[in-house]
């Protein structure tokens, strides 16, 4: 078939599904999970351009020494090839998600997965031969060759569907799902219930139409070339939220990596005062940034603690603000009096100014980033006494 989609469309859409392709093999290639998904969407971009007039063409002048006719039928009817392994991948898929991410459960078994839709796409294109001969497509020639063709592909299509249906129902019957993934698991019954239905009902209407010797419901078969190219779309969509991940992770703008450019301004004048604490980690991801650079805030704070004034011992209750600001002002009178050389204070009893403690490390987290968001108030801003490698990052 050819799909009557407007280039103007096709195009700007093929080029999106491309550049996820592209991004999603160097940045989200880290399990079979990610490329079986990758490969998936790269067979639907195939059997799509397969479907394209302009590549349809391009194809005919490249193979000149053939009938431009006959080549073209033959694009067409292969590029169920691709759609058929794209299904394949989705249904590899299934089974690794069902053992719980076992990637030597999908890997040796996804070859004999491929071989089926091979096999299944060398059926259609030996019972399309007579439609290529007298150049139609196959819902068009009709007959007993469009019922082989469609119950070679339908059958593939209802087995993949049927199986990855079991699969779901599985794990929602387990029980141990958090909200999100019962969620999915509830849209992925719902799509591939709806194509093992459909699996069946085509087949046999197409036999029903052969047997009652009446014409296809769909004979330039646009319905079919809408909805593979609607999936495609749908498809890129979905597996682009990974990559997205991915490229805020490289930037620096997923949340770990927005939470350490707010606490650098306070980690950078800290460690310029005591940049022994500063534990190198070259290529470290922004997770792991953020949790060194959390614990050398707090490695300072306690060293800074015997410079540091100490609290009104009477002073009235304020609100947390205030409080959190009045910590500042002292962890700043600290910096100051160690980066001037004066010795800490003597003290019958020293105490460790500290701000309100939090059990949960995410409180704590969100407590350092307020004081962050204080410091560059309360600290004048001065030029490093130290330089290293640490004050770059």
């Amino acid at each position: 078939m050819t799909s009557a989609i407007p280039g103007v469309i096709q195009w700007p859409a093929f080029g999106f599904v491309a550049l996820v392709i592209v991004g999603r093999y160097l940045l989200v290639d880290q399990t079979s999970l990610d490329r079986l998904a990758t490969r998936a969407l790269t067979f639907g971009l195939v059997c799509d351009l397969l479907r394209n007039n302009n590549v349809q063409q391009a194809i005919a002048d490249t193979l000149w020494l053939f009938d431009d006719a006959y080549v073209i039928n033959v694009a067409r009817q292969a590029s169920f090839g691709p759609l058929l392994l794209s299904i394949m991948c989705l249904f590899g898929m299934a089974r690794i998600a069902a053992a719980h991410g076992d990637d030597a459960v999908g890997s040796h078994r996804q070859y004999r997965y491929d071989a089926v839709a091979l096999i299944a796409t060398a059926v259609i294109l030996v019972a399309g031969t007579p439609a290529r001969a007298h150049d139609m497509l196959i819902d068009e020639y009709h007959g007993w060759p469009a019922a082989i063709v469609w119950i070679a592909y339908y059958s593939v299509l209802a087995a993949s569907s049927l199986s990855i249906v079991h699969i779901m129902v599985g794990e929602l019957r387990d029980g141990d799902n958090t909200i999100r993934e019962n969620i999915i698991y509830v849209v992925v019954l719902a799509y591939f219930g709806i194509l093992a239905l459909q699996s069946i009902y085509l087949p046999a209407q197409t036999v029903a139409a052969v047997l009652t010797d009446s014409p296809a419901k769909d004979p330039t078969m646009q319905s079919k070339a809408i909805s593979a190219f609607v999936a495609l779309i749908v498809g890129a969509a979905i597996i682009a939220v990974p990559l997205v991940g991915a490229i805020l992770l490289r930037s620096g703008w997923d949340r770990p990596g927005r939470y350490c450019r707010k606490l650098r301004p306070l980690w950078r004048d800290l460690t310029d005062i005591y940049p022994e604490v500063v534990l190198e980690r070259p290529g470290a991801d922004s997770v792991s940034q953020l949790h060194r650079m959390t614990m050398e805030i707090r490695d300072c704070l306690a060293r800074l603690h015997r410079y540091a004034p100490e609290a009104p011992e009477y002073a009235p209750a304020g609100s947390p603000r205030d409080e959190l600001c009045d910590y500042a002002r002292r962890i700043s009178a600290a910096v100051t009096a160690k980066q001037s050389g004066q010795l800490p204070p003597a003290r019958p009893t020293e105490r460790h100014p500290q701000t309100p403690q939090r059990r949960d490390l995410a409180a704590e987290l969100n407590q350092l980033v307020e004081l962050a968001r204080v410091w560059r108030r309360v600290h004048p801003t001065t030029a490093p006494l130290l330089t290293g490698p640490h004050h770059t990052r």
